[in-house]
């Protein structure tokens, strides 16, 4: 059922999808689901969808459509604070990341335009964060899947943009076997709402709002989108074995994911505090600070690469933005 204002507004980015095409699958969509008066906003390298999602809103439109990959959508949800406009989402990147945690269908635009007219509102999470790059600026910003500093970034920064559109995904396992070959060890510190200070050497460390990557790999299966905790990961492993017990680990997050039956993969507390140097640590909380020891880190968020860091602080707004998904 469409909120009370009937007008749908479209954020695309023309590099992923033509207007000619997005204008048409759109009015198509529209006229069958009871939408009326189409808005198209095209994004721009200087404005990836932040100030069109704004500009909508003000235009009094009652949907916006994020149609893109996993930058576009998220600076559209950053448009959409503090109004109670639902987001809409026509994945068409490589990660798809917050369309493969909602189910929403993926490259498949008359699919995800049906989701985004035809499906109903749901309220989830919205992650924001303040961090200091490497050259000591403080940025603000929001994610609405995850963010890291370590690995998983030199991963993303080390991909070929060429090969991602050729192969999608794929392109991510050759930058991945080159950042573990490579990647060190962070030095970080790192504490959860008014929890004990943590450091350690990481190679990578993750806060995250869900939990599942590309190829339906889940890393953190108690990351719920809309429970109101950010849940971070901190992957230690060192050495073979180190290695082997957290690919284990992981590996056993992405079954039990898919066969729900089985029981819940968190150890009891006093277990988990018996292990002094476990190589995969999980931890959840409403605010993470994060402070780099060493040189700054890589650093990305919702898979785009954002340099280097010296430290972060990341705080979850509870049900703080309205998503269309499947009925």
């Amino acid at each position: 059922m469409a909120p009370s204002s009937s007008r749908v507004a479209v954020v695309y980015n023309p590099i992923k999808v033509s207007g000619d095409e997005i204008r048409r699958r759109t009015e198509i969509r529209a006229a069958r689901h009871g939408w009326t008066d189409p808005l198209f906003h095209e994004t721009t390298e200087a404005d990836p969808g932040t100030g069109q999602a704004a500009a909508a809103v003000a235009e009094g439109v009652g949907l916006v459509i994020a149609c893109g990959g996993d930058g576009t959508v998220r600076s559209v949800a950053r448009g959409l604070i503090g109004s109670s406009v639902p987001m809409g989402v026509v994945p068409l990147g490589t990660g798809n990341l917050l369309a493969r945690n909602l189910d929403v269908p993926r490259d498949a635009v008359d699919r995800a335009l049906h989701v985004a007219m035809g499906g109903r509102t749901r309220p989830i999470d919205l992650g924001e964060v303040r961090y200091t790059d490497g050259d000591g600026t403080s940025h603000d910003d929001v994610f609405l899947v995850m963010l890291g500093a370590g690995m998983d970034a030199d991963m993303i920064a080390g991909t070929d943009d060429d090969l991602k559109a050729r192969v999608g995904w794929l392109a991510y396992v050759g930058a991945f076997a080159n950042t573990l070959v490579r990647g060190h060890r962070i030095k970080v510190e790192y504490s959860l709402d008014d929890g004990p200070l943590v450091q350690t050497r990481a190679r990578t460390l993750l806060v995250a709002n869900c939990g599942m990557l590309q190829g339906g790999m889940v890393l953190l299966p108690a990351a719920v989108i809309d429970d109101g905790q950010l849940d971070v990961m901190a992957l230690r492993a060192k050495g073979v074995l180190e290695w082997a017990e957290a690919g284990a680990v992981l590996a056993q997050h992405t079954v039990r994911h898919r066969v729900r039956s089985l029981p819940g993969t968190r150890a009891p507390a006093d277990e988990r505090e018996q292990r002094r140097t476990p190589p995969v640590d999980f931890r959840q909380g409403v605010r993470v600070h994060t402070r780099i020891l060493e040189k700054p880190a890589s650093f990305q968020i919702d898979g785009e690469d954002c340099g280097t860091v010296s430290g972060f602080s990341a705080r979850i707004k509870h049900r703080g933005l309205m998503v269309r998904v499947p009925n």
